[in-house]
């Protein structure tokens, strides 16, 4: 046992024997001084217990302060946290502190003369510990090592930081000192944050992030890998100033502001970039930057920050804008982005007390263009168009395609003078009609069609200021001032100021009025009589009239714009199509009017709505009335937006037992092609080629096509505005099967249409000879 209370005790029992021997000289001399009376005997026995008694009384005070140092010694080696040890060349332990012992869940005095495989299970980890401890023996050397042990209490892994120091006993045998300090609290520290370095690589890895450290007082710039695939600059020592460099001249100054903000206030930041990698590709950056360290006065030591490629992001941002406020086909400003445009000039006007202008541009017969060449030929001139727009303006005015065919322009800022300002819009509407006037070729891609086209167009619009004006208003202020254009002729523009908003209020009273009207019913129809080639009345046009609160009776001149313009026309249609259903079925309980018909005109807007035909037969089935005795009359805008849908939608109508008429035919530009398209039953004869085939050679012409087409299909003719005897014999010498006009009579009520057409005592009805075209009245005789 390497024992420490022996070390101390044979050292002093060599100074006790010195003590010892000093202490007899010192006797003895006494003796020879004091003591020459005694007995020989005497003399010695006095001598011998004079020197026991000193040399017991020196061993108890050595002894004592042995132990006091050796207890002293053990308590500060077993007070350390650290493991003391010291073995013999076999690894048996020869001492150890408290520390040890509990790591072997024993004490220092069991430990004393045994080995490691005494106290743990695994002989491979004690044969090691043997073989290390004899190894450093043998080579005499101190060794400094990281090693591991197991907690025989918890079985848990304790890492140590050992010294080891060989040393020879006072025998000369080899020994080994053991100082171990624990380091497993640092080593699961460590262990965690290499763990949370590799964890944080992956995340980066994932995000395809770029991290990045810089050291803004030595300039050392530390960063992972995907920092350098994202930038494509390989780590060096100026991969920082290299970055630097590669930032787009434009968006520099912006990233050195950031940093100089970040290292004075410590503000964190998040900025956008562009950056042109080495090998030329230009890339958006998106970088956050914040202080990580502060040095001793508390300035800034390390930034960190990371980096993320956003170009796909930036790329996709600018798609979606270009979807949301640019049109597709021509690339100019759409009508959301001509809006917030629209409300931009509202606000400079507003600062700078200045005007400005809306103008809206519609090109003339574009509906023919694209029904007699396609869509893809009305395409390309609205390309044509747009490029032109762009070529005049030159940056003065913002352009936008406003949907259709037509466009708008918001020139803002003109003038502070209002007549000045007018005058330079003029002069602005007079180029763009001048240089979109001039013709183009178009080709088509489909077809083998080459055609050269010449343009037209209508200018409508208006120059205002900030006064009371909201966007909506400028909008509608304009259509009207198109409106009004077209009216007059069209090709030419025609811009107003903003008085027209009193034109605009009284649209808008009676947009309410209408609305008002439908929600009290203030609805009526009028029927407008039709007749066979023997005058026989044979059924009626049913008209709309509103029966207003004040004003009275009102025609659909008055009303029906405004009602197809905010589509008020649907509800509207919906109380048309019950009362003529009303109508009908009171002709249908009576003898004399049962055989009568009844035409409805439907809008297409009505036609358009999703639900139509199951409100349309909903309606009708209400009444107690055959349906082969309702007509629906629609016009070929219908076929505008979808002709399948439109198709489908009529084609469930005439199977519930409806007849179909298309109304004012002739007028469009492909009614020919509509009879193979719609299920028709009967087409009417608009009433401006009526009117003019008795003068009109070429009017003449198109009733007699009109006729004959639709006797090759087979279909009934109506013709409308027979207004003159000659009107109605010319159309029976053509055989057209029912007439209606001013010439049998105007729409008149349903009372009316009672006593003039339909007496007990008549079944025929005669025109008066001389009767005004205006109103013709009409006797029943036998």
């Amino acid at each position: 046992m390497f024992d420490i209370n022996k070390i101390y005790k044979g050292r002093l029992f060599l100074f006790a024997v010195a003590a010892s021997a000093l202490s007899t000289l010192s006797i003895i001399l006494f003796y020879k001084l004091f003591y020459n009376d005694l007995s020989d005997t005497t003399k010695v026995l006095f001598l011998l217990g004079s020197q026991l008694l000193l040399t017991l009384s020196l061993l108890l005070f050595v002894c004592n302060r042995v132990d006091k140092h050796a207890n002293i010694i053990k308590r500060l080696l077993n007070s350390i946290n650290d493991v003391v040890l010291i073995k013999d060349y076999q690894g048996n332990f020869q001492f150890c502190n408290d520390t040890m012992a509990k790591l072997y869940n024993s004490s220092p005095e069991q430990m004393i003369g045994k080995d490691d495989l005494d106290f743990i299970d695994n002989k491979e980890q004690a044969d090691f510990f043997r073989e290390n401890v004899q190894g450093i023996m043998r080579r005499f050397e101190i060794e400094e090592v990281y090693e591991s042990a197991t907690d025989v209490n918890t079985g848990e892994i304790r890492h140590f930081h050992s010294v080891k120091v060989p040393f020879h006993d006072v025998r000369d045998r080899l020994h080994i000192a053991v100082i171990a300090k624990d380091i497993t609290e640092i080593t699961r520290l460590k262990e965690e944050a290499d763990r949370n370095k590799k964890r944080l690589e992956h995340v980066l890895d994932v995000s395809e992030e770029g991290l990045w450290e810089w050291n803004v007082q030595t300039n050392q710039v530390l960063h992972n890998h995907q920092w350098e695939l994202i930038t494509g600059i390989e780590h060096s020592d100026k991969s920082f100033k290299e970055f630097e460099q590669c930032i787009v001249p434009e968006d520099r100054p912006m990233v050195t502001k950031v940093l100089k903000t970040l290292m004075r206030n410590h503000q964190p930041y998040s900025i956008e970039f562009r950056m042109k990698k080495p090998n030329g590709e230009v890339i958006w950056i998106w970088d956050r930057g914040r202080v990580a360290e502060f040095d001793d006065n508390n300035q800034p030591l390390w930034l960190v920050g990371l980096a993320l490629d956003i170009t796909e992001e930036k790329n996709n941002q600018d798609r979606i804008i270009n979807l949301a406020y640019y049109d597709q086909l021509t690339g100019l400003l759409n009508r959301t982005r001509l809006e917030a445009e629209l409300e931009k000039a509202i606000k400079s006007n507003q600062k700078t007390n200045s005007y400005s202008a809306l103008l809206f541009l519609d090109l003339d017969r574009f509906k023919l263009l694209n029904d007699s060449f396609g869509h893809h030929i009305g395409d390309q001139l609205l390309k044509v168009v747009g490029e032109r727009l762009k070529h005049i303006n030159q940056g003065q005015g913002i352009i936008s395609r406003f949907g259709g065919d037509e466009f708008a322009i918001v020139l803002p800022q003109l003038n502070n003078v209002p007549g000045e300002a007018l005058r330079t819009a003029e002069h602005y509407a007079e180029r763009v009609l001048k240089e979109i006037s001039k013709s183009t070729s178009l080709a088509s891609d489909v077809q083998d069609i080459d055609i050269d086209y010449s343009i037209t167009g209508s200018i409508g619009g208006v120059v205002f200021t900030a006064d009371d004006l909201c966007t909506m208003k400028l909008l509608q202020l304009a259509d009207m001032a198109l409106y009004r254009t077209k009216a007059s002729g069209g090709q030419k523009a025609m811009i107003f100021d903003t008085n027209m908003q009193d034109e605009l209020r009284q649209r808008s009273e009676l947009q309410k009025a209408i609305h008002d009207s439908i929600a009290n019913r203030d609805f009526c129809i009028y029927l407008q009589p039709k007749f066979d080639m023997k005058a026989t009345l044979i059924g009626a046009e049913a008209l709309l009239r509103w029966q207003h609160p004040t004003l009275g009776l009102l025609s659909p001149d008055v009303f029906m714009h405004m009602a197809e313009e905010s589509n008020l026309i649907v509800p509207m249609g919906a109380i048309m199509l019950e009362l003529a259903c009303q109508q009908l079925e009171q002709w249908q309980h009576q003898a004399h009017s049962k055989h009568l018909h009844l035409a409805v005109n439907l809008s297409a807007k009505e036609i358009w709505r999703a639900h139509f035909v199951e409100d349309f037969i909903k309606v009708v089935q209400k009444y107690q009335i055959d349906h082969s005795k309702l007509v629906v009359e629609v016009t070929e805008s219908v076929l505008i937006r979808d002709i399948n849908d439109a198709t489908d939608k009529l084609n469930k109508l005439r199977k519930f037992g409806v007849s179909i008429a298309l109304d004012d035919f002739g007028t469009g530009y492909s009614s020919l092609s509509y009879l193979r398209s719609l299920p028709i039953d009967e087409i009417k004869i608009d009433r401006s080629f009526v009117q003019d085939m008795v003068t009109d050679k070429h009017a003449h012409l198109v009733v007699k096509s009109i006729i004959d087409l639709a006797n090759n299909f087979n279909l009934t003719v109506v013709a409308e505005g027979v207004e003159t005897p000659e009107h109605f014999n010319l159309l029976k010498n053509y055989r057209v099967d029912y007439y209606q006009g001013y010439y049998f009579s105007k729409p008149v009520s349903a009372t009316e249409l009672e006593h003039l057409f339909m007496a007990p005592d008549s079944n025929k009805a005669r025109v008066e000879k001389n009767s005004s075209p205006q109103l013709a009245s009409a006797v029943i005789m036998d």
